[in-house]
């Protein structure tokens, strides 16, 4: 067994200089991981990067879903899960995990599948493979990897792809450095895998809530398996006994496992240290059959970190898109939160083909569930006079598609506006994406451009986040190439009443009470907020604006690196 290096990855960004004067600042409550760090010897803190500070809790539910979940036992096992496999010295559990959630999910919508291509996943991650003209995560080869770099290689279309595309010796030969691989061949691949929605469900706790566990057990019914994240010692019988495992100490999750089923009627006794409540999650572990019980085990709803990080893909299918247009190449990794009522993103994008190209499908990121939402598109990127196509209600934190209520051609240059409303609540997070500030940060290729991403409270005068906060908002357009050279007309006729002129603003005017989380150290950005791009500026009010530029919260708890 080799020996375990645990490392935690957060996007260390934010501030710049605010006088402290002007500014009230609260503290946040710790979270688990970083009060963790803060124990860490000087050495230790050398090579763990710092976690989130402030704890965070979503405990997201799945609107709308059905089906029973009161049932004693259930599992995946017989029809929507594939054999054990065995990722061997490798580091890519967590690419294991994911892939195997999105394998049982086609199982689940009868669609056949054979294993997804884990080699190509840890492959297209990781920064050899960064060019000029190809963006990916500041990560080296076979070093451990996070659940949501799986969230931003298929919804960028980089994959998935099938295991005889690429299998899996790809990777023990490139460790064993008896082969090289193709760059060109690796980026060229094409997915063969459509992803619509991605749920995270974070539980700042560690051991599952009751809601957390309620909501486990729904999505495995209707969707299928989940990737979740544990603490792994094969060699510590403390808290292994046979395939029962609780773990209830002080390190963070190292491991990467796949959540297929669920028995209430496992006893506290089972467990080398006896847990508080019975019932465990059935894990599909990535060691082959020979670990756990068949290379299963039961993992305790006690467990303290399997609900800290959990991931699922759903609505997948074999139907990609010809086209997928988008800015966030590494998916989100902060939220931006309006303390209004009512909300706006917006990007605008320039179409690639000269054919036409019908909307398939809009993606978006969300950062809770409950939150009403109306899809929007305008032609010539427009920030005016857009067009409703769709409108619902966000059933988790992640990521959601929606399908426009007609055919939408996209002309030359065209915008997708996401309006998010609350049912009274002042506040709305909304995740974005940010360049990695630290040289560590698997951010850190990811560049911001300034011109395509807004925000707007009101939907007539808009911000350019690009250009005064550095982040960039999460909308995908997935189209289809139409033969037919011609574009066909598109039915304007339900465009929404907004004929005020279009205003890009300073954050002090329309934007007030937007904010980036946790406040973080003043040299991590280049943004300077006593001297902003705008010109001067004057007033208390135009302090607490700016704020927003000071502050970041890494989405959620996602940030672990699991190696094992």
């Amino acid at each position: 067994m080799k020996k375990f290096v645990v490392l935690i990855c957060m996007l260390l960004l934010g501030a710049s200089s605010v006088k402290a004067a002007d500014v009230n600042l609260s503290l946040c409550e710790y979270s688990d991981e970083y009060i963790a760090w803060l124990n860490l010897s000087s050495e230790e803190k050398a090579n763990t990067i710092m976690p989130s500070m402030c704890k965070q809790e979503s405990e997201s539910g799945l609107v709308g879903s059905s089906n029973s979940y009161s049932m004693e036992k259930f599992t995946l096992q017989d029809s929507y899960i594939l054999g054990v496999r065995n990722q061997g010295a490798s580091d890519d559990c967590w690419a294991f995990s994911t892939l195997a959630a999105i394998e049982s999910n086609l199982l689940k919508n009868n669609i056949k599948t054979d294993y997804l291509s884990v080699a190509h996943l840890e492959l297209m991650t990781q920064k050899s493979l960064y060019t000029p003209s190809y963006t990916t995560f500041n990560r080296n080869f076979n070093s451990g990897g996070k659940l949501e770099y799986t969230g931003a290689y298929v919804l960028n279309y980089w994959g998935p792809i099938k295991e005889s595309e690429l299998p899996f010796a790809t990777i023990t030969n490139l460790i064993n450095q008896t082969t090289t691989v193709n760059q060109i061949d690796i980026i060229n691949k094409k997915a063969s895998v459509d992803v619509d929605d991605i749920f995270y469900l974070n539980n700042s706790t560690g051991a599952c809530s009751d809601t957390s566990i309620e909501t486990i057990k729904q999505y495995l019914v209707n969707h299928g398996a989940l990737a979740a994240s544990i603490y792994f010692d094969m060699n510590n019988t403390n808290y292994l006994k046979g395939a029962y495992y609780y773990y209830n100490g002080s390190n963070i999750p190292n491991h990467a496992v796949t959540i297929v089923g669920w028995d209430d009627t496992v006893e506290l006794t089972s467990f080398a240290t006896n847990a508080t409540r019975k019932g465990a999650w059935i894990v599909k572990n990535s060691y082959g059959t020979s670990v756990g019980d068949n290379g299963y085990f039961y993992v305790s709803y006690d467990d303290i970190n399997i609900c800290t990080n959990i991931v699922g893909f759903y609505n997948a299918d074999l139907d990609v898109s010809d086209e997928v247009y988008y800015y966030d190449d590494l998916g989100t990794n902060v939220t931006l939160t309006s303390k209004s009522d009512t909300s706006y993103i917006a990007n605008t994008f320039t179409k690639k083909n000269s054919s036409a190209e019908k909307i398939d499908k809009i993606t978006f990121a969300t950062g809770k569930e409950g939150i009403n939402y109306t899809v929007y598109y305008a032609s010539n990127a427009s920030l005016k006079n857009y067009e409703e196509i769709a409108r619902g209600t966000t059933s988790h934190a992640g990521f959601m598609s929606v399908v426009p209520s007609k055919d939408i051609y996209v002309t030359d240059k065209y915008s997708v506006i996401v309006k998010f409303e609350t049912n009274g609540e002042k506040e709305i997070v909304i995740p974005v994406a940010m360049k990695g500030a630290s040289t560590s940060s698997p951010y850190r290729n990811f560049e911001v451009t300034s011109g395509v991403s807004f925000m707007s409270t009101d939907g007539k005068s808009w911000l350019d986040v690009g250009d005064k906060l550095k982040v960039q908002a999460s909308i995908r357009v997935y189209t289809s190439i139409e033969k037919s050279e011609t574009t066909p007309e598109v039915d304007d006729t339900s465009k929404v009443n907004n004929d005020a002129t279009v205003n890009l603003t300073n954050p002090n005017n329309d934007i007030e009470g937007v904010v980036l989380g946790d406040t973080v150290t003043p040299t991590d950005t280049g943004v300077d907020v006593e001297n902003p791009q705008t010109g001067m500026i004057s007033g208390v009010s135009i302090i607490l604006a700016l704020l927003l530029i000071g502050t970041i919260i890494y989405f959620k708890k996602k940030n672990k690196i699991f190696k094992i």
